[in-house]
C-alpha cells in the first residue's frame, strides 16, 4: 500500500473520530442515553445510585400555568375612577355654562367632552334651575354608586380585596355589576327628562373602579410558583429503570435525563486520561479497520490503472455511512435498519468486485457500530441482507439490474429481519415496523447504487456490464468510423468477437469483455487503414514504396492509435488493455522474413511488438482468436484446410514464444479454447457445396 492511501486512510480515521467526538460526546464525559419515548430499549439501565426525579420542562411549565390559572385575583376600590367620573361630569356641564346662549356651539363642546345627547336632554342643560339641580344629584349619586364598588365580568362567587398589606374575601355579590350600576343610576332621577338625560351620559360616568391590584398579584404568583416542587420522586440504587425489550415511556425518559443530570451534579465522568485513552482506543480502531480496506483495494486494483486517488471514494464512502448512521441516531431517532447500508458494499462490488464488496461491508459494519450504541440487531440484519443480495446478484450476473437489486435487497432484509425477530420473540408489531424500516432502506440504497455506479463507472473507466453492453452497440462513433474507413477490419473484428465471446464461456472468463475487447481490438486500423491487406487487396504495393523496418513501423503504430482512440472516446480500461496485450510482443513475421531476405543489417526490435504481453485471460483468448481467424481467413482457399491444425500451431507458437507467460490460463483451459473455437471457425469457413451451374435449354 503506497503512502498516499496511508495518508488518504488516517485523514479518514480523524474525521471519523471527530464525529464520534462530536455526536457521541457524553460517552468521553458522562453517561448519556439517546433514546426516545415509544421505543423498544435494546439494553437494561440500572440505578447506580440514589437520585432524584426531576421533572421535565414541559411539565414544570403546566404546573407553572395550572398554579396561575387557580390563583384569584386580588382587587382595590379605586378613587381616581371616581375624581375621572366628576373630571367628565364638569366638563359636560362647564360647555352648557359657557355656551347656553348657542346651541350649536353648545353641542359641539359637549360632543369635545365625550358626550353625545338628544335635543331633549340638551333642554336641561340650557336652563339654567334644572341644570343646577340634575347636576348636584348626579355628583350626590356618584358618590353613592362608586361607594358600594362597581365590578365587571367578574363570575366567581367571591372576590379578595387588597387594603394596604392586608387581604380580605369578600363576596361578589356585596357589590355591584357595572350594567346593575348603571342602572341604579338611572333609577335614582325622577322624571322622564332626567331620565333619558342620566342614561345618555351614564356610559361616560359609570366605570368599574374594582381595579386588580398588579402587585398583589405579582406577589401572590411568585409565592405560588416557589411552592411547585421541580422534583417527583426518587430513584433508589441498584432499581431498574429501563428493561431491555421494554417500550420505553415518558416517565422512563424522565428518569434517564435525571439520571444523566444526576451525574453531571456529581461530576462523576472519567478522568482526562481515561479519555485520552478511549479516544486513541477509537481512533486505533477505525485506523485499523481502514487500513485493512485500502490494503485490500489495492490488492485487488494491482493490475488495474486507478490512479492513488481512487481510494478517496472508498474513505469517503465510510464517512457517509458514519454520517448517515449519525444522522438517524442522533437526529432521527429511527431504527438503525433504516440506514441505507447496503448502497455501500453493492456500490464497491460492482464498482470492484464481489470479494471487496463483502470486505467493505464487513468493515462498514465494524464502523457503525460504535455509532448505534453497538447495537447487535441492526448491523446483523443489513449484513446478512446485503451479503446474501450480492451472492444472489452475482450468480446470475444481474448486478446492473437495479429493480433486481432493489428486490433481492427488499427480500433479504425483510426475511433477515423476520427470522432474527423470531428468534428473539420480538413483538409482531415491533417486526412490522422493522420490515418497514428495511423496505425504506433498501428503496433508498437502491437509488443510491444507480447514482453511484453512474457516477464513478465512468469516472474510473471501469468495465461493469452495463458499459460494455453500451460498447456493443454498433452505433458506437468508434465502430462506425471502423466499418467506414476500414471495412476488413470491422468484420475480422466481428468475427473474433464471436470465436472469442465462445472461447471465454468454455474457461469461465468474462464472455462480454472478450466480446467487446474483440470488436475494439483493432480500433487503430482506422487510421492509416489502407495499409492494411484485409482493407485493401492492393496494399502490397504501398509496401513496395517502403522499405521492410517502415512497413513495420507503420503496422506497429495501430496498437499505439488504437489506445490513443480508445482513451479519447473513454473506453474501459479493461478493454484497452487487451487493445494493448492482443500482439503481446510478437514478431511481424511477413516484414522480418523480407528483411532477412534481403540480407539486410537490421535491429529484431524495429519488428517486434512493444506488448505487454497478455495479462488476462480475456486478452489471451483475443490474441488467439485474432491469429486464427486471420490465418485460417488468409487459407480458405486452400484444398485441406485443418482449421484444428490452425489452432494448435497458434497455440503451440504462443507459448514457444512466451507470450501466454504472463497471463493465468492453464494448458487445460487451452484445451477447452481450442476446442470451443473449432465449431465457430468451422461454420465461418466451411466448404460449400459446389452446385453445378444450371444448364438452359
Amino acid at each position: 500500500m503506497r503512502s498516499k492511501h496511508i495518508f488518504i486512510s488516517i485523514i479518514t480515521a480523524l474525521c471519523i473520530v471527530a464525529l464520534y467526538q462530536i455526536f457521541a460526546v457524553g460517552k468521553f464525559y458522562f453517561p448519556e442515553y439517546h433514546v426516545r419515548a415509544g421505543q423498544v430499549a435494546d439494553f437494561d439501565l440500572i440505578a447506580p445510585f440514589y437520585f432524584q426525579i426531576e421533572k421535565s420542562e414541559e411539565q414544570l411549565q403546566i404546573e407553572r400555568e395550572a398554579a396561575l390559572a387557580s390563583i384569584s385575583k386580588p382587587y382595590y376600590l379605586a378613587d381616581q375612577v371616581l375624581f375621572d367620573a366628576y373630571a367628565n361630569l364638569d366638563a359636560l356641564f362647564g360647555a352648557a355654562y359657557k355656551h347656553e346662549e348657542d346651541p350649536v356651539a353648545l353641542m359641539d363642546n359637549i360632543r369635545k367632552a365625550g358626550f353625545e345627547i338628544s335635543g331633549e336632554s340638551l333642554s336641561i342643560l340650557k336652563n339654567a334651575e334644572q341644570r343646577d339641580r340634575i347636576y348636584t344629584e348626579i355628583r350626590e349619586t356618584l358618590k353613592n354608586i362608586y361607594s358600594v364598588g362597581i365590578h365587571e365580568n367578574s363570575t366567581s362567587d367571591t372576590v379578595l380585596i387588597s387594603s394596604g398589606e392586608t387581604v380580605r374575601s369578600e363576596r361578589l355579590s356585596k357589590f355591584l355589576r357595572i350594567d346593575i350600576a348603571r342602572q341604579n343610576f338611572i333609577a335614582n332621577f325622577k322624571d322622564r327628562t332626567s331620565k333619558q338625560f342620566a342614561d345618555e351620559i351614564s356610559g361616560s360616568l359609570i366605570k368599574p373602579n374594582l381595579i386588580v391590584n398588579e402587585e398583589k398579584l405579582k406577589d401572590i404568583s411568585q409565592l405560588r410558583l416557589s411552592e411547585i416542587t421541580p422534583r417527583e420522586g426518587e430513584v433508589l440504587q441498584n432499581e431498574i429503570i429501563i428493561r431491555k425489550n421494554a417500550r420505553i415511556s415518558e416517565n422512563d425518559i424522565t428518569k434517564i435525563q435525571s439520571l444523566m443530570k444526576a451525574y453531571r451534579a456529581r461530576d462523576i465522568s472519567k478522568s482526562p486520561w481515561k479519555q485520552l485513552i478511549q479516544s486513541m482506543g477509537m481512533l486505533v480502531f477505525v485506523m485499523i479497520i481502514l487500513l485493512l480496506a485500502n490494503h485490500y483495494f489495492v490488492i485487488q486494483i494491482a493490475k488495474e490503472d486507478i490512479h492513488d486517488a481512487g481510494s478517496l471514494p472508498i474513505n469517503f464512502g465510510f464517512v457517509l455511512l458514519i454520517m448517515l448512521a449519525t444522522a438517524n441516531n442522533y437526529f432521527l431517532g429511527f431504527s438503525s435498519i433504516l440506514i441505507p447500508f447496503a448502497l455501500f458494499g453493492i456500490s464497491a462490488a460492482i464498482l470492484i468486485n464481489l470479494q471487496f464488496g463483502v470486505f467493505y461491508s464487513i468493515c462498514g459494519m465494524f464502523l457503525i457500530s460504535s455509532f448505534i450504541n453497538w447495537e447487535p440487531f441492526a448491523p446483523l440484519v443489513l449484513i446478512i441482507a446485503t451479503l446474501s443480495t450480492m451472492i444472489l446478484l452475482h450468480r446470475r450476473n444481474l448486478f446492473h439490474e437495479y429493480f433486481t437489486v432493489w428486490f433481492y435487497l427488499f427480500v433479504a432484509t425483510a426475511v433477515s429481519n423476520i427470522a432474527i425477530s423470531l428468534y428473539k420473540s420480538d413483538p409482531l408489531l415491533m417486526t412490522v415496523r422493522n420490515v418497514g424500516y428495511g423496505t425504506i432502506s433498501s428503496i433508498i440504497s437502491a437509488l443510491g447504487i444507480i447514482v453511484v455506479i453512474k457516477y464513478y463507472e465512468r469516472k474510473w473507466n471501469r468495465a461493469t456490464k452495463q458499459t460494455l453492453l453500451e460498447l456493443l452497440d454498433f452505433n458506437h462513433p468508434l465502430l462506425k468510423k471502423l466499418a467506414n474507413s476500414a471495412v476488413g477490419t470491422y468484420h475480422h473484428s466481428l468475427l473474433v468477437g464471436n470465436i472469442a465471446e465462445r472461447a471465454a464461456e468454455a474457461i469461465g472468463a468474462n464472455a462480454l469483455l472478450a466480446r467487446v475487447g474483440s470488436y475494439y481490438h483493432d480500433i487503430g486500423k482506422i487510421i492509416n487503414s489502407e495499409i492494411f491487406s484485409e482493407n485493401n487487396e492492393d496494399s502490397s504495393l504501398q509496401h513496395q514504396q517502403w522499405g521492410p523496418a517502415e512497413s513495420a513501423k507503420m503496422i506497429k503504430n495501430h496498437v499505439r492509435e488504437g489506445v490513443t482512440l480508445a482513451n479519447k472516446y473513454h473506453i474501459p480500461q479493461p478493454v484497452i488493455d487487451i487493445i494493448m496485450q492482443h500482439h503481446g510482443t510478437s514478431k511481424i513475421r511477413y516484414f522480418l522474413d523480407q528483411a532477412e531476405k534481403n540480407q539486410e543489417r537490421f535491429d529484431p526490435e524495429l519488428y517486434t511488438y512493444q506488448g505487454p504481453r497478455p495479462q488476462s485471460k480475456e486478452a489471451v483468448l483475443v490474441m488467439l482468436a485474432d491469429i486464427v481467424e486471420s490465418t485460417t481467413n488468409a487459407k480458405k482457399n486452400e484444398p485441406e484446410l485443418s482449421i484444428i491444425k490452425v489452432i494448435d500451431d497458434s497455440i503451440h507458437r504462443l507459448i514457444r514464444e512466451g507470450e501466454l507467460d504472463e497471463a493465468p490460463i492453464s494448458i487445460k483451459e487451452l484445451n477447452l479454447v481450442k476446442h470451443s473455437m473449432i465449431p465457430a471457425l468451422e461454420s465461418i469457413y466451411r466448404k460449400r457445396l459446389d452446385y453445378p451451374e444450371e444448364k438452359i435449354t
